[in-house]
């Protein structure tokens, strides 16, 4: 799980830098998205049995896959599967 969490941040860190996302229009979306990101995902890792820290986090990741414009569908595919199998009982 931390692995996952820690290359979901990496991938979104580089993906919404300054000068990471394609689209000029969604840059500042993608920024505000991994910023919200970078918070939320420093909260639950605190206390990763909190539900709310766990849903703030799912919704900060889907953010991430939807403003973010770097992603293939591939990718997107793939972070979504991951959000689906992350459950936050």
């Amino acid at each position: 799980m931390k692995k996952l969490i820690i290359a979901l941040a990496l991938l979104s860190t580089i993906a919404c830098g300054k000068d990471g996302a394609l689209n000029p229009l969604a840059a500042n979306n993608c920024e505000k998205a991994a910023a919200e990101y970078e918070k939320v995902l420093t909260t639950w890792s605190k206390d990763p049995s909190n539900k709310a820290n766990c849903e703030a986090f799912k919704k900060a990741l889907t953010e991430i896959i939807k403003d973010c414009s770097v992603y293939t569908a591939i990718q997107r595919k793939a972070y979504e599967d991951q959000l689906k199998q992350l459950t936050c009982d």
